[in-house]
């Protein structure tokens, strides 16, 4: 009696179980933070849901990132005891999954590049460690919000400063400018009563001659 051919597509086949290597417990890349022993992703510090497929593929490309990861060896990896016809259409749903996680595009890949008839590949810059920490976004983050504060702190001082210098700036020229007038003042009348001067001693000269003159007619 033979098997249907539909049945025979759905039998076990001998697992092949791929054992992934990585040099720490812990993958960080963007905002992003995998722990690869308990399966959990975090964005931000912030958990998020993630299917155990889903996490299984990123967990392949992060073991190979910057290689290229062929359709086969996903579909080994996620279904390693199963032959199925739709199975490439799987890989294909667990791939856009993954993406949607992550937030990513296949028209302009930051994490995950499909490579054309060949598979997908990890491009971010990933870092390993076996302490969980704040991702490199967030450590980036971090340190702007301490520059910021300290930044708006300084600028606040400048302020305070240059308000402070601003008032005994003004201070000193209006004392300057009022030194000026008065010294204007002073200067014209000086003028004034040099010229007064002048035009009285103009006039006791002339009153003297007009009357030597005088003189002069009445002795002749």
């Amino acid at each position: 009696m033979s098997t249907p051919a539909k049945a025979i597509a759905q039998l076990p086949i001998a697992s092949i179980v791929t054992t992934l290597v990585f040099p720490a417990r812990y993958a960080r890349f963007g905002a992003f933070q995998a722990d690869l022993e308990s399966e959990e992703l975090y964005q931000d510090g912030q958990r998020i849901k993630v299917q155990a497929k889903v996490f299984q593929g990123l967990s392949l490309l992060l073991s190979r990132c910057g290689d290229i990861v062929t359709r086969e060896e996903v579909r080994r990896h996620l279904w390693p005891d199963t032959l199925l016809s739709n199975l490439d259409a799987n890989v294909n749903t667990t791939m856009n999954k993954l993406r949607q996680v992550l937030g990513d595009s296949p028209e302009s890949p930051a994490f995950i590049e499909t490579i054309p008839r060949r598979g997908y590949s990890f491009i971010a810059s990933v870092e390993f460690s076996n302490v969980p920490g704040a991702s490199i976004a967030e450590r980036v983050k971090t340190v702007s919000d301490a520059i910021v504060p300290a930044t708006s702190q300084a600028g606040a001082s400048g302020a305070h400063w240059f308000k402070k210098h601003a008032r005994t700036g003004l201070r000193v020229i209006s004392l300057l400018i009022a030194g000026m007038i008065v010294g204007a003042l002073l200067a014209f009348v000086w003028f004034f009563a040099q010229a007064k001067n002048q035009r009285a001693a103009t006039d006791v000269k002339v009153s003297a001659a007009l009357a030597g003159g005088d003189m002069h007619r009445n002795s002749g």
